[in-house]
């Protein structure tokens, strides 16, 4: 598993991330906010996006998904509960599904409610292991709870999950 993680400069200190197979160049963007690094980037690598990964329904998270899909046809991926939130989903996710991004790298998703109430987080088991969290934790904290969320809810993805 290659991971290209993309600073997007913006007022909410996002990261988006691409995710790749080292055997096929399959990518995966999550939550590509900033469409123009994440399509320059994969360009730059040779590697083709060929799924969008929403880890909730917030914009500075779905904001570049029409563009990204719209340059590379992928596939979009989110929670199955955010059908209602983000437009277009190809593939409603739940607790233990697995996504595959070519032939090598396999993640698991959780279901991680709290910062909102439709929100996923990806774990990578592999030869690198990794957790894409959107923004259920951060490098100082946890994620808020203002906008759709709920505490309690935050607190047990923690206490149970992470």
């Amino acid at each position: 598993m290659i991971v290209e993680q993309i600073w997007t400069a913006n007022s909410g200190r996002n990261f988006n991330y691409l995710i790749a197979c080292p055997e096929t160049g399959e990518a995966l963007a999550i939550d590509p906010l900033d469409y123009q690094k994440c399509l320059a980037a994969a360009k730059a690598k040779g590697w083709d996006i060929t799924q969008v990964l929403n880890t909730h329904h917030h914009r500075d998270h779905t904001g570049g998904n029409d563009q990204v899909i719209g340059a590379t046809r992928a596939k979009l991926l989110a929670h199955a509960g955010a059908k209602d939130q983000i437009e277009g989903i190809d593939r409603g996710l739940k607790a233990g599904d697995v996504i595959k991004v070519g032939k090598s790298v396999e993640l698991e998703c959780l279901d991680t409610p709290g910062h909102t109430m439709s929100h996923i987080c990806v774990v990578a088991h592999g030869d690198r292991p990794a957790l894409f969290c959107g923004d259920t934790l951060f490098n100082a904290g946890a994620g808020n709870c203002h906008n759709g969320g709920h505490p309690n809810e935050l607190y047990n993805t923690f206490a149970t999950q992470l």
